[in-house]
Protein backbone atom coordinates (compact mmCIF):
# COMPACT_ATOMS: atom_id res chain seq x y z
CA UNK A 1 0.00 0.00 0.00
CA UNK A 2 1.25 3.38 -0.72
CA UNK A 3 0.75 6.86 0.54
CA UNK A 4 1.92 10.07 -1.00
CA UNK A 5 5.52 8.91 -0.97
CA UNK A 6 7.16 5.67 -1.99
CA UNK A 7 10.08 4.19 -0.12
CA UNK A 8 12.43 1.88 -2.04
CA UNK A 9 11.80 -1.78 -1.26
CA UNK A 10 14.61 -3.71 -2.82
CA UNK A 11 17.95 -3.37 -4.47
CA UNK A 12 17.77 -6.33 -6.76
CA UNK A 13 20.74 -8.55 -7.59
CA UNK A 14 22.92 -6.70 -5.08
CA UNK A 15 21.71 -7.57 -1.62
CA UNK A 16 21.28 -11.18 -0.52
CA UNK A 17 17.79 -12.56 -0.05
CA UNK A 18 17.82 -12.10 3.72
CA UNK A 19 18.55 -8.40 3.41
CA UNK A 20 15.98 -8.12 0.68
CA UNK A 21 13.22 -9.15 3.04
CA UNK A 22 14.18 -6.56 5.60
CA UNK A 23 13.97 -3.69 3.12
CA UNK A 24 10.97 -1.41 3.53
CA UNK A 25 9.52 0.92 6.09
CA UNK A 26 10.31 -1.09 9.17
CA UNK A 27 12.72 -3.81 10.22
CA UNK A 28 12.86 -6.76 12.56
CA UNK A 29 14.72 -4.70 15.16
CA UNK A 30 11.93 -2.14 15.02
CA UNK A 31 9.46 -4.93 15.64
CA UNK A 32 11.40 -6.32 18.57
CA UNK A 33 11.57 -2.90 20.19
CA UNK A 34 7.87 -2.41 19.58
CA UNK A 35 6.93 -5.73 21.12
CA UNK A 36 9.00 -4.92 24.21
CA UNK A 37 7.32 -1.56 24.56
CA UNK A 38 4.43 -1.37 27.01
CA UNK A 39 1.02 -0.42 25.66
CA UNK A 40 -1.18 1.12 28.39
CA UNK A 41 -4.27 0.98 26.18
CA UNK A 42 -4.23 -2.82 25.95
CA UNK A 43 -7.26 -4.50 27.46
CA UNK A 44 -6.94 -7.67 29.45
CA UNK A 45 -7.91 -9.76 26.42
CA UNK A 46 -5.12 -8.15 24.40
CA UNK A 47 -2.22 -8.82 26.76
CA UNK A 48 0.15 -11.58 25.65
CA UNK A 49 -0.44 -14.84 27.48
CA UNK A 50 1.64 -17.90 28.04
CA UNK A 51 1.88 -19.52 24.66
CA UNK A 52 0.22 -22.84 23.99
CA UNK A 53 1.56 -25.30 21.46
CA UNK A 54 -0.24 -25.52 18.15
CA UNK A 55 -2.51 -28.51 17.81
CA UNK A 56 -1.29 -31.13 15.39
CA UNK A 57 -3.32 -31.70 12.27
CA UNK A 58 -5.63 -34.68 12.68
CA UNK A 59 -8.21 -36.44 10.55
CA UNK A 60 -11.63 -34.85 10.65
CA UNK A 61 -13.00 -37.64 12.83
CA UNK A 62 -10.77 -36.45 15.68
CA UNK A 63 -10.71 -32.76 14.85
CA UNK A 64 -12.75 -30.29 16.90
CA UNK A 65 -16.13 -29.36 15.49
CA UNK A 66 -16.96 -25.78 14.61
CA UNK A 67 -18.65 -25.32 17.97
CA UNK A 68 -15.59 -26.65 19.84
CA UNK A 69 -12.85 -24.95 17.83
CA UNK A 70 -10.63 -22.72 19.94
CA UNK A 71 -7.85 -20.28 19.12
CA UNK A 72 -5.01 -19.60 21.60
CA UNK A 73 -4.10 -16.25 20.00
CA UNK A 74 -5.50 -14.06 17.24
CA UNK A 75 -3.59 -11.00 15.99
CA UNK A 76 -5.24 -8.33 13.84
CA UNK A 77 -3.19 -5.88 11.74
CA UNK A 78 -4.94 -2.87 10.19
CA UNK A 79 -2.99 -1.04 7.49
CA UNK A 80 -3.17 2.75 8.04
CA UNK A 81 -1.13 4.25 5.21
CA UNK A 82 -2.46 7.17 3.16
CA UNK A 83 -3.92 4.84 0.55
CA UNK A 84 -6.30 3.39 3.14
CA UNK A 85 -7.85 6.73 4.13
CA UNK A 86 -10.45 6.49 1.38
CA UNK A 87 -11.85 3.37 3.03
CA UNK A 88 -11.93 5.08 6.44
CA UNK A 89 -12.76 8.75 5.77
CA UNK A 90 -13.56 11.02 8.66
CA UNK A 91 -17.29 10.91 9.27
CA UNK A 92 -18.92 14.13 8.02
CA UNK A 93 -22.07 15.91 9.08
CA UNK A 94 -24.15 13.56 6.93
CA UNK A 95 -22.82 10.60 8.98
CA UNK A 96 -22.11 8.64 5.81
CA UNK A 97 -19.91 5.59 6.25
CA UNK A 98 -18.22 3.30 3.75
CA UNK A 99 -18.87 -0.40 3.32
CA UNK A 100 -15.36 -1.00 4.66
CA UNK A 101 -16.21 0.83 7.88
CA UNK A 102 -19.45 -1.09 8.34
CA UNK A 103 -18.02 -4.50 7.45
CA UNK A 104 -14.80 -4.23 9.43
CA UNK A 105 -16.44 -2.65 12.46
CA UNK A 106 -18.86 -5.57 12.60
CA UNK A 107 -16.14 -8.16 12.03
CA UNK A 108 -13.85 -6.70 14.72
CA UNK A 109 -16.73 -6.61 17.20
CA UNK A 110 -17.57 -10.25 16.47
CA UNK A 111 -13.94 -11.26 16.98
CA UNK A 112 -13.67 -9.31 20.23
CA UNK A 113 -16.76 -11.01 21.68
CA UNK A 114 -16.10 -14.56 20.47
CA UNK A 115 -15.37 -16.83 23.42
CA UNK A 116 -13.44 -19.31 21.30
CA UNK A 117 -10.57 -16.81 21.11
CA UNK A 118 -8.45 -16.98 24.23
CA UNK A 119 -6.18 -13.98 23.57
CA UNK A 120 -6.40 -11.10 21.09
CA UNK A 121 -3.88 -8.47 20.03
CA UNK A 122 -4.54 -5.52 17.75
CA UNK A 123 -2.04 -3.51 15.70
CA UNK A 124 -1.96 -0.57 13.32
CA UNK A 125 0.54 -1.02 10.50
CA UNK A 126 2.11 2.41 10.01
CA UNK A 127 5.85 2.71 9.42
CA UNK A 128 5.87 -0.44 11.56
CA UNK A 129 3.15 -2.38 13.43
CA UNK A 130 2.08 -0.49 16.53
CA UNK A 131 0.25 -2.26 19.35
CA UNK A 132 -3.26 -0.94 19.84
CA UNK A 133 -6.42 -1.74 21.78
CA UNK A 134 -9.67 -3.05 20.36
CA UNK A 135 -11.39 0.23 21.18
CA UNK A 136 -8.70 2.34 19.55
CA UNK A 137 -8.54 0.20 16.41
CA UNK A 138 -12.33 0.12 16.13
CA UNK A 139 -12.36 3.89 16.54
CA UNK A 140 -9.87 4.25 13.68
CA UNK A 141 -12.12 2.16 11.44
CA UNK A 142 -15.19 4.22 12.37
CA UNK A 143 -13.78 7.75 12.45
CA UNK A 144 -10.85 7.59 10.05
CA UNK A 145 -7.05 7.55 10.11
CA UNK A 146 -5.77 10.55 12.06
CA UNK A 147 -2.08 10.17 11.21
CA UNK A 148 -1.63 8.13 8.03
CA UNK A 149 1.71 6.47 7.34
CA UNK A 150 3.65 7.66 4.31
CA UNK A 151 4.29 4.21 2.91
CA UNK A 152 4.20 0.53 3.70
CA UNK A 153 5.80 -2.49 2.07
CA UNK A 154 3.72 -5.59 1.36
CA UNK A 155 6.69 -8.02 1.46
CA UNK A 156 7.96 -6.43 4.69
CA UNK A 157 4.52 -6.74 6.29
CA UNK A 158 4.21 -10.39 5.29
CA UNK A 159 7.76 -11.15 6.38
CA UNK A 160 7.21 -9.63 9.83
CA UNK A 161 3.78 -11.13 10.48
CA UNK A 162 4.71 -14.60 9.21
CA UNK A 163 7.96 -14.75 11.17
CA UNK A 164 7.06 -12.96 14.41
CA UNK A 165 3.35 -13.41 14.97
CA UNK A 166 2.55 -17.02 14.09
CA UNK A 167 4.37 -18.89 16.84
CA UNK A 168 2.61 -21.18 19.31
CA UNK A 169 -0.64 -21.61 17.46
CA UNK A 170 -1.39 -17.97 16.69
CA UNK A 171 -3.54 -16.88 13.76
CA UNK A 172 -2.92 -13.42 12.25
CA UNK A 173 -5.22 -11.35 10.04
CA UNK A 174 -3.92 -8.50 7.85
CA UNK A 175 -6.49 -5.93 6.65
CA UNK A 176 -5.17 -3.93 3.72
CA UNK A 177 -5.71 -2.94 0.09
CA UNK A 178 -2.63 -5.03 -0.77
CA UNK A 179 -1.46 -2.63 -3.47
CA UNK A 180 2.20 -3.50 -4.00
CA UNK A 181 4.48 -1.55 -6.30
CA UNK A 182 8.15 -2.44 -6.84
CA UNK A 183 10.54 0.48 -7.01
CA UNK A 184 11.15 0.06 -10.74
CA UNK A 185 8.62 -0.94 -13.43
CA UNK A 186 11.10 -3.54 -14.63
CA UNK A 187 10.72 -5.39 -11.32
CA UNK A 188 7.00 -6.07 -11.79
CA UNK A 189 7.65 -9.58 -13.22
CA UNK A 190 9.38 -10.44 -9.93
CA UNK A 191 6.45 -9.60 -7.65
CA UNK A 192 5.68 -13.30 -7.21
CA UNK A 193 9.29 -13.90 -6.15
CA UNK A 194 9.15 -11.03 -3.65
CA UNK A 195 6.05 -12.50 -2.00
CA UNK A 196 7.52 -16.01 -1.89
CA UNK A 197 10.77 -14.68 -0.41
CA UNK A 198 8.85 -12.74 2.24
CA UNK A 199 7.21 -15.93 3.49
CA UNK A 200 10.09 -18.32 2.85
CA UNK A 201 11.22 -18.58 6.48
CA UNK A 202 7.74 -18.89 7.96
CA UNK A 203 6.50 -21.99 9.77
CA UNK A 204 6.43 -25.16 7.66
CA UNK A 205 2.70 -25.76 8.17
CA UNK A 206 1.76 -22.25 7.03
CA UNK A 207 -1.63 -21.78 5.38
CA UNK A 208 -3.00 -18.52 4.00
CA UNK A 209 -6.61 -17.65 3.19
CA UNK A 210 -7.36 -14.54 1.14
CA UNK A 211 -10.71 -12.77 1.38
CA UNK A 212 -11.48 -10.13 -1.24
CA UNK A 213 -14.14 -7.49 -0.54
CA UNK A 214 -15.08 -4.19 -2.17
CA UNK A 215 -16.09 -0.85 -0.70
CA UNK A 216 -16.96 2.64 -1.75
CA UNK A 217 -13.89 4.86 -1.47
CA UNK A 218 -13.85 8.58 -0.64
CA UNK A 219 -10.45 10.18 -0.76
CA UNK A 220 -7.16 10.21 -2.64
CA UNK A 221 -6.19 7.06 -4.49
CA UNK A 222 -2.50 6.17 -4.97
CA UNK A 223 -1.96 3.85 -7.94
CA UNK A 224 0.79 1.26 -7.83
CA UNK A 225 2.03 2.27 -11.27
CA UNK A 226 1.39 5.95 -11.86
CA UNK A 227 1.81 5.91 -15.65
CA UNK A 228 0.79 9.27 -17.06
CA UNK A 229 -1.10 10.26 -13.91
CA UNK A 230 -0.12 10.49 -10.29
CA UNK A 231 -2.44 10.26 -7.34
CA UNK A 232 -6.15 10.46 -8.07
CA UNK A 233 -7.97 12.96 -5.81
CA UNK A 234 -11.70 12.79 -5.05
CA UNK A 235 -11.86 9.09 -5.86
CA UNK A 236 -13.73 6.85 -6.66
CA UNK A 237 -16.85 6.35 -8.77
CA UNK A 238 -16.54 2.55 -8.58
CA UNK A 239 -16.00 0.24 -5.59
CA UNK A 240 -12.38 -0.46 -4.71
CA UNK A 241 -11.10 -3.85 -3.45
CA UNK A 242 -9.57 -4.52 -0.07
CA UNK A 243 -8.45 -7.80 1.46
CA UNK A 244 -8.15 -9.83 4.62
CA UNK A 245 -5.23 -12.27 4.60
CA UNK A 246 -5.45 -14.96 7.29
CA UNK A 247 -2.09 -16.57 8.12
CA UNK A 248 -1.25 -19.32 10.58
CA UNK A 249 -0.87 -23.06 11.21
CA UNK A 250 -2.85 -24.92 8.55
CA UNK A 251 -5.24 -26.71 10.90
CA UNK A 252 -6.06 -23.51 12.82
CA UNK A 253 -6.52 -21.41 9.68
CA UNK A 254 -9.01 -23.98 8.42
CA UNK A 255 -10.95 -23.78 11.69
CA UNK A 256 -10.75 -19.98 11.67
CA UNK A 257 -12.12 -19.87 8.12
CA UNK A 258 -15.01 -22.13 9.05
CA UNK A 259 -15.99 -20.13 12.12
CA UNK A 260 -14.83 -16.52 12.43
CA UNK A 261 -14.75 -15.77 8.69
CA UNK A 262 -18.27 -16.96 7.95
CA UNK A 263 -20.75 -14.56 6.37
CA UNK A 264 -18.26 -12.12 4.87
CA UNK A 265 -19.44 -10.80 1.49
CA UNK A 266 -17.07 -11.03 -1.45
CA UNK A 267 -14.63 -13.67 -2.65
CA UNK A 268 -12.12 -16.03 -1.08
CA UNK A 269 -9.15 -18.22 -1.96
CA UNK A 270 -7.33 -20.74 0.23
CA UNK A 271 -3.74 -21.98 0.09
CA UNK A 272 -2.07 -24.70 2.17
CA UNK A 273 -5.11 -25.97 4.08
CA UNK A 274 -4.87 -29.62 5.18
CA UNK A 275 -6.82 -32.34 3.37
CA UNK A 276 -9.67 -33.41 5.63
CA UNK A 277 -11.56 -36.67 5.77
CA UNK A 278 -14.86 -35.14 6.79
CA UNK A 279 -17.70 -37.16 8.38
CA UNK A 280 -19.26 -39.11 5.53
CA UNK A 281 -21.04 -42.28 4.49
CA UNK A 282 -22.86 -43.91 1.60
CA UNK A 283 -26.59 -43.70 2.36
CA UNK A 284 -28.35 -46.94 1.45
CA UNK A 285 -31.84 -45.53 0.97
CA UNK A 286 -31.46 -41.81 0.30
CA UNK A 287 -31.64 -40.97 -3.44
CA UNK A 288 -30.76 -44.48 -4.51
CA UNK A 289 -31.27 -45.84 -8.01
CA UNK A 290 -30.51 -49.25 -9.49
CA UNK A 291 -29.35 -52.52 -7.97
CA UNK A 292 -26.63 -52.23 -5.31
CA UNK A 293 -26.09 -52.40 -1.53
CA UNK A 294 -23.63 -51.17 1.11
CA UNK A 295 -21.29 -54.13 1.42
CA UNK A 296 -19.52 -53.11 4.62
CA UNK A 297 -22.80 -52.67 6.51
CA UNK A 298 -24.94 -55.47 5.16
CA UNK A 299 -28.32 -55.19 3.46
CA UNK A 300 -30.28 -54.00 6.46
CA UNK A 301 -32.52 -50.97 5.99
CA UNK A 302 -30.81 -47.64 6.58
CA UNK A 303 -27.33 -49.12 6.46
CA UNK A 304 -24.40 -46.82 5.72
CA UNK A 305 -20.74 -47.38 4.98
CA UNK A 306 -18.06 -46.81 2.36
CA UNK A 307 -18.10 -49.94 0.18
CA UNK A 308 -20.72 -50.25 -2.53
CA UNK A 309 -21.43 -53.65 -4.07
CA UNK A 310 -22.88 -53.27 -7.57
CA UNK A 311 -25.30 -56.00 -8.58
CA UNK A 312 -26.21 -54.64 -12.00
CA UNK A 313 -25.30 -51.42 -13.85
CA UNK A 314 -25.19 -50.24 -17.46
CA UNK A 315 -25.29 -46.98 -19.38
CA UNK A 316 -28.98 -47.59 -20.04
CA UNK A 317 -29.78 -48.58 -16.45
CA UNK A 318 -27.11 -47.04 -14.22
CA UNK A 319 -26.72 -47.49 -10.49
CA UNK A 320 -26.71 -44.30 -8.43
CA UNK A 321 -25.80 -43.91 -4.79
CA UNK A 322 -25.51 -40.86 -2.56
CA UNK A 323 -22.57 -40.00 -0.31
CA UNK A 324 -23.52 -37.81 2.64
CA UNK A 325 -20.89 -35.26 3.71
CA UNK A 326 -20.66 -32.97 6.71
CA UNK A 327 -18.70 -29.97 5.43
CA UNK A 328 -19.11 -27.69 8.46
CA UNK A 329 -15.35 -27.82 9.06
CA UNK A 330 -14.58 -26.28 5.64
CA UNK A 331 -14.55 -22.62 4.57
CA UNK A 332 -17.78 -21.35 3.03
CA UNK A 333 -16.31 -21.43 -0.47
CA UNK A 334 -15.97 -25.21 -0.23
CA UNK A 335 -19.56 -25.54 0.96
CA UNK A 336 -21.05 -23.84 -2.10
CA UNK A 337 -22.93 -26.45 -4.18
CA UNK A 338 -21.99 -24.75 -7.47
CA UNK A 339 -18.29 -24.78 -6.52
CA UNK A 340 -18.48 -28.42 -5.42
CA UNK A 341 -20.34 -29.41 -8.58
CA UNK A 342 -17.58 -27.89 -10.70
CA UNK A 343 -14.56 -29.08 -8.72
CA UNK A 344 -15.39 -32.26 -6.80
CA UNK A 345 -13.68 -35.22 -8.51
CA UNK A 346 -13.92 -38.99 -8.24
CA UNK A 347 -10.45 -40.46 -8.62
CA UNK A 348 -9.62 -44.06 -9.33
CA UNK A 349 -8.98 -46.61 -12.04
CA UNK A 350 -12.46 -46.47 -13.53
CA UNK A 351 -14.28 -44.60 -16.26
CA UNK A 352 -17.67 -45.99 -15.29
CA UNK A 353 -18.19 -43.99 -12.11
CA UNK A 354 -18.50 -40.23 -11.88
CA UNK A 355 -19.99 -37.46 -9.76
CA UNK A 356 -23.43 -36.70 -11.15
CA UNK A 357 -24.57 -33.85 -8.89
CA UNK A 358 -23.95 -32.14 -5.56
CA UNK A 359 -26.75 -30.74 -3.43
CA UNK A 360 -26.93 -28.98 -0.08
CA UNK A 361 -29.14 -30.26 2.71
CA UNK A 362 -32.68 -28.87 2.84
CA UNK A 363 -34.89 -28.23 5.84
CA UNK A 364 -36.65 -31.44 4.92
CA UNK A 365 -33.49 -33.56 5.10
CA UNK A 366 -32.40 -31.88 8.33
CA UNK A 367 -35.70 -32.81 9.98
CA UNK A 368 -36.02 -36.26 8.39
CA UNK A 369 -34.81 -38.25 11.37
CA UNK A 370 -32.90 -40.57 9.04
CA UNK A 371 -29.13 -40.97 8.56
CA UNK A 372 -29.20 -38.15 6.00
CA UNK A 373 -30.06 -35.64 8.74
CA UNK A 374 -26.42 -35.77 9.92
CA UNK A 375 -25.02 -34.33 6.69
CA UNK A 376 -24.82 -30.89 5.11
CA UNK A 377 -24.26 -32.02 1.51
CA UNK A 378 -25.14 -34.95 -0.73
CA UNK A 379 -23.05 -36.21 -3.64
CA UNK A 380 -24.75 -38.46 -6.18
CA UNK A 381 -22.36 -40.92 -7.85
CA UNK A 382 -23.47 -42.65 -11.06
CA UNK A 383 -22.04 -46.05 -12.04
CA UNK A 384 -22.59 -47.20 -15.64
CA UNK A 385 -20.93 -50.64 -15.47
CA UNK A 386 -20.54 -53.46 -12.98
CA UNK A 387 -16.92 -53.58 -11.78
CA UNK A 388 -14.99 -56.79 -12.48
CA UNK A 389 -12.99 -56.49 -9.28
CA UNK A 390 -12.69 -54.32 -6.21
CA UNK A 391 -11.83 -50.69 -7.05
CA UNK A 392 -10.47 -48.13 -4.60
CA UNK A 393 -11.81 -44.63 -5.31
CA UNK A 394 -11.35 -41.24 -3.70
CA UNK A 395 -13.87 -38.44 -3.69
CA UNK A 396 -11.57 -35.40 -3.65
CA UNK A 397 -11.86 -31.64 -3.74
CA UNK A 398 -8.70 -30.03 -5.16
CA UNK A 399 -7.74 -26.60 -3.85
CA UNK A 400 -8.29 -25.06 -7.27
CA UNK A 401 -7.43 -21.39 -7.67
CA UNK A 402 -10.70 -19.46 -8.01
CA UNK A 403 -11.39 -17.64 -11.27
CA UNK A 404 -12.16 -14.37 -9.47
CA UNK A 405 -8.43 -13.76 -8.88
CA UNK A 406 -7.81 -13.01 -12.56
CA UNK A 407 -10.95 -10.88 -12.81
CA UNK A 408 -9.78 -8.77 -9.87
CA UNK A 409 -6.27 -8.31 -11.31
CA UNK A 410 -5.10 -5.38 -13.42
CA UNK A 411 -1.76 -4.35 -14.91
CA UNK A 412 -2.69 -0.65 -14.86
CA UNK A 413 -4.50 0.88 -11.91
CA UNK A 414 -3.93 4.52 -12.91
CA UNK A 415 -7.69 4.64 -13.45
CA UNK A 416 -9.03 3.17 -10.19
CA UNK A 417 -11.73 0.53 -10.32
CA UNK A 418 -12.75 -2.84 -8.90
CA UNK A 419 -9.33 -4.41 -9.54
CA UNK A 420 -5.97 -4.59 -7.77
CA UNK A 421 -2.59 -4.13 -9.40
CA UNK A 422 -0.74 -7.45 -9.89
CA UNK A 423 -2.97 -9.36 -7.46
CA UNK A 424 -2.49 -12.57 -9.44
CA UNK A 425 1.29 -12.20 -9.24
CA UNK A 426 1.12 -11.87 -5.46
CA UNK A 427 -0.94 -15.04 -5.21
CA UNK A 428 1.36 -16.78 -7.71
CA UNK A 429 4.21 -16.30 -5.24
CA UNK A 430 2.11 -17.49 -2.31
CA UNK A 431 0.82 -20.52 -4.20
CA UNK A 432 4.24 -21.53 -5.46
CA UNK A 433 5.79 -21.32 -2.00
CA UNK A 434 3.13 -23.44 -0.32
CA UNK A 435 2.94 -25.98 -3.17
CA UNK A 436 6.68 -26.55 -2.79
CA UNK A 437 6.17 -27.55 0.84
CA UNK A 438 3.49 -30.12 0.13
CA UNK A 439 4.29 -33.71 -0.73
CA UNK A 440 2.32 -36.32 -2.60
CA UNK A 441 0.37 -36.37 -5.85
CA UNK A 442 -2.81 -34.92 -4.37
CA UNK A 443 -1.33 -32.82 -1.56
CA UNK A 444 -3.33 -29.77 -2.61
CA UNK A 445 -6.70 -31.38 -1.84
CA UNK A 446 -8.83 -29.88 0.90
CA UNK A 447 -11.20 -32.84 1.09
CA UNK A 448 -10.76 -36.61 0.62
CA UNK A 449 -13.33 -39.36 1.09
CA UNK A 450 -12.27 -42.98 0.42
CA UNK A 451 -14.81 -45.20 -1.35
CA UNK A 452 -14.77 -48.75 -2.66
CA UNK A 453 -16.68 -50.27 -5.56
CA UNK A 454 -16.92 -54.03 -5.91
CA UNK A 455 -19.01 -56.57 -7.79
CA UNK A 456 -21.71 -58.36 -5.86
Amino acid sequence: MFGPMRIPLFVRHVLPAAALLLAGCYSRSDMQQEQQAETPAQTESEKPAAAKPAAASKPAANAPTSAQAGFPQVNVFLEVSGSMQGFMPATGADARTTQFQQQMSDWLSTLERDQRVQQRRYFRIADRPLADSYRALSETVRRGISQPAKSTSIPAILDTVANRYLADGAVSVIISDFIYSPERPGDVPYINTDIADALARSRKDLAVSVYGLTSDFRGTYYPAMKGRVGKVPNCCSEPVPYYLWVLGPANLVGQFDATLMKGLPGEQAHFGLPALEVPNSVLSRYGRKGSWFVADAGKQAGASGHTVAIEEASAQEPAEFVVGLDLNQLPELFQTPAYLQKNLALRGNTTEAKVLKVEAATESTKRSGGPEAAYTHFVTVRVTGKPRSEQQLTLALPAARPTWVEKWTTTDDSRPGPQTFALSRQLDGLQKLLAGRQAGTNAADVLRVPLTLQPD
